[in-house]
Formats: structure tokens, sequence, C-alpha cells
């Protein structure tokens, strides 16, 4: 007589699976939460709005969305808002002229890549 037969799944304690999984059945995944990921002040972070493409060289364009910290000091490749007249200018700490104080740090930036 012949005892139940054991497949190597049971034997293994693992499983195969055919297809692509359904990442909404992953309990390990966490959920993306851009205020997390975005924002390490909450109370110092603020969103503007740039405009012109003087930066685009630094891969900030007309239209994009930064990110700034007011609670981090700057380091000399950071890119700062300070505040000139009646507007806000970004600037490299470097040129930023003579008793002027930052207002904040450039942490990240938005970029639409779809043009509607």
């Amino acid at each position: 007589m012949i005892g139940p037969q054991i497949t190597s799944d049971e034997l293994y304690g693992v499983s195969a699976h055919a297809g692509f999984p359904n990442p909404a059945l992953d309990d390990s995944l966490d959920s993306l939460d851009l205020n997390r990921l975005l924002i390490k002040h909450t109370a110092g972070t603020y969103f503007m709005r740039v405009t012109g493409n003087d930066w685009q060289d630094a891969g900030i364009f007309d239209n994009d969305i930064i990110v700034i910290d007011r609670v981090i000091d700057a380091r000399p490749s950071d890119l700062i808002v300070w505040w000139e007249g009646e507007s806000f200018v970004l600037s490299l700490p470097a040129r930023l002229p003579e008793k002027t104080a930052q207002w904040g740090v450039v942490t990240y930036t938005i970029h639409k890549h779809r043009i509607d």
C-alpha cells in the first residue's frame, strides 16, 4: 500500500506561480506616499512653481514645481531660494548677494513629462 503523496510545495513550504503576480495582494509592499518621500520637515517645507527656463541646464524647466526645505542648511552644490524685491530667486549659495539670507533649499523638482 502506498501512502499519501507529498508534493514538492508541501515539502519545502514554497509555491510556484505562473504569470505576473498581483501587486495588490503583496502585503510586503509599502504604499507610495509622496509626503513621506518628499517632505522631511513638515512645518518647514513649501512648494513653488518655477517660471522661466534659466535653470534648464540643472533639469528645472518652466512650470516645474520645486520642493523647498527651510529647515536645512545649504551645501555649496545646493540650489537655494532667496527673496529679491517682490519675487523669489533661485541661485547657488556662492552667488547669493551679500547681506541676503537664503529663504530655503531646493530638495526636489517635480517635472511633468507629458504635454496635454
